[in-house]
């Protein structure tokens, strides 16, 4: 009785669960751009959130693809399974909001108008988004800071349906130093590196100002020591005295990464934009060595469902 009350008041956030990134078709998805004049973009190597309020994607795309001047009307992001399966997902429908310059094409800014998600059957989705929207009622008198809204919550439960890979972020500049966790990272076709940090982050600072960064993969099997780490998003400094993951120094910058990590890579940081509730940097690649190996991810608890419905599998870390 207790939980169902709770439920009522506060509602329920969409899920998104840690799982061990594999490289299997559930984790390689299609993201295909529809609706552009010139046709279908495969975008699947090309795309990452750059804030969460609101939630905005950035898409590369070439320049002759996109005429920012008269955007086509009718944008959606379709994320299916790959061939020869091609089974549709999700969909989110799109409006252009800006655009980024990159050394080849440029980086589109879209928020996303509309979601179809077709992970559960429909009743079960209506019932969840009916508690993540009073979730997200309540979210300002529950402390969440974010207060993202529910039409967002529902994109973004979406749109992780592509696992994200965690890694841990080392950043320093005079006598700080600091070390979080961070999924809203990704590489494009084109070698640039973006990471989107809440604005907030201490980190933001330590990142803007030393323009150099490190990276190291977070392994699945440190989910809580790297889960412990997030409260660094709220410190101005690291202190390794009270770590409980071993840390050492990168080899180019000499900034903090996981001690024995698989994957460390190290980015120098070429434009700092605000964009909402984060700050987007965007970044080249100075240094890369190790594999990632079983390396902790996000990923939508809805499509996990659909996941088990069909027969197939992932490794979840956690109860959903």
């Amino acid at each position: 009785m207790r939980h169902l009350l709770s439920l009522l008041r506060n509602g329920k956030g969409l899920r998104h669960a840690p799982v061990v990134y594999a490289n299997s078709p559930e984790f390689s998805l299609c993201v295909v751009l529809r609706g552009l004049p010139s046709g279908p973009v495969d975008v699947s190597s090309d795309h990452c959130p750059v804030s969460l309020r609101p939630f905005i994607l950035g898409i590369r795309l070439a320049t002759e693809a996109f005429d920012a001047s008269a955007p086509a009307p009718g944008m959606w992001l379709e994320i299916s399974l790959p061939p020869p399966e091609d089974v549709p997902l999700a969909r989110l429908a799109l409006t252009s909001v800006g655009m980024l310059p990159l050394k080849r094409g440029s980086l589109h800014l879209f928020r996303v108008e509309r979601t179809v998600n077709r992970c559960l059957p429909t009743p079960n989705l209506w019932l969840r988004y009916l508690l993540a929207w009073q979730n997200a009622r309540t979210a300002a008198r529950r402390g969440d800071a974010l207060c993202m809204s529910a039409r967002d919550l529902r994109a973004l439960n979406a749109y992780y349906i592509v696992a994200r890979p965690v890694f841990l972020v080392g950043a320093g500049h005079g006598e700080r130093v600091n070390l979080f966790p961070m999924d809203l990272v990704g590489a494009l076709s084109t070698g640039e590196y973006l990471l989107a940090l809440r604005a907030t982050s201490p980190g933001v600072a330590l990142m803007e100002d030393s323009k150099r960064i490190a990276m190291s993969s977070a392994p699945a099997e440190l989910l809580h020591a790297v889960y412990a780490l997030g409260n660094q998003h709220r410190r101005p400094t690291l202190d390794p005295n009270q770590q409980t993951v071993p840390i050492s120094s990168s080899p180019l910058f000499d900034l903090p990464v996981l001690e024995q990590a698989g994957l460390v890579r190290e980015l120098s940081v070429d434009r700092v934009e605000r964009i909402g509730s984060h700050v987007l940097f965007m970044a080249r690649i100075e240094q890369e060595s190790g594999l990632a190996g079983r390396q902790l991810a996000h990923m939508s608890g809805m499509y996990i469902e659909w996941l088990r419905r069909s027969g197939r599998d992932c490794e979840v870390l956690a109860p959903l």
